[in-house]
């Protein structure tokens, strides 16, 4: 199942880029979603950045016939590699989120653009449950997760921002 999520913040795009390396604004993400417990490591090589993010998530708002698969609650780890940044400033992350040892998961990237007055970000990827009969179920079931996850991500950069001054 293709997700596709497009934000605007209002910073250019070193800023927000700088703010999406911050363990802290990763640990305030993880906070504002629920985790009930959580890890943020960015780690640089060759100045680009890697973001891995571990969350313990609880299930109780799946369909029962997910939270049978998966308990009552998942490990979520979120890996983040940047590339370097292009001339005009924007840059694109591989990104993969894996369900712990469910068999779902999500391969895209992330891509920072500037644009007039901020920086574009556009969250993309294929959410895929490799379960017979029930995969297309189970990815309809955990995409409103994933689109709930990134609009909460969104939710905190703005307010990162705004502490920084970008409103």
């Amino acid at each position: 199942m293709q997700i596709t999520e497009t934000l605007v913040y209002p910073a250019p795009p070193d800023v927000v880029y700088t703010m999406m390396t911050d363990e802290e604004f990763h640990d305030r993400v993880c906070v504002a979603t629920y985790a009930t417990s959580h890890s943020a490591e960015v780690t640089w090589t060759q100045g680009r950045a890697t973001v891995i993010t571990h969350r313990v998530m609880p299930t109780g708002s799946f369909p029962d016939f997910a939270k049978a698969i998966v308990g009552n609650s998942l490990e979520l780890v979120e890996t983040i590699r940047y590339a370097d940044a292009d001339a005009d400033g924007g840059r694109v992350g591989d990104l993969r989120i894996a369900l712990g040892s469910t068999p779902i998961g999500l391969i895209g990237a992330i891509r920072i653009v500037p644009m007039e007055g901020g920086t574009e970000v556009t969250f993309e990827g294929n959410l895929k449950c490799t379960v017979p009969f029930l995969g297309g179920k189970i990815e309809s079931a955990a995409a409103p997760t994933v689109i709930a996850g990134v609009h909460k991500e969104y939710g905190v950069g703005m307010a990162w921002l705004a502490e920084l001054g970008h409103e």
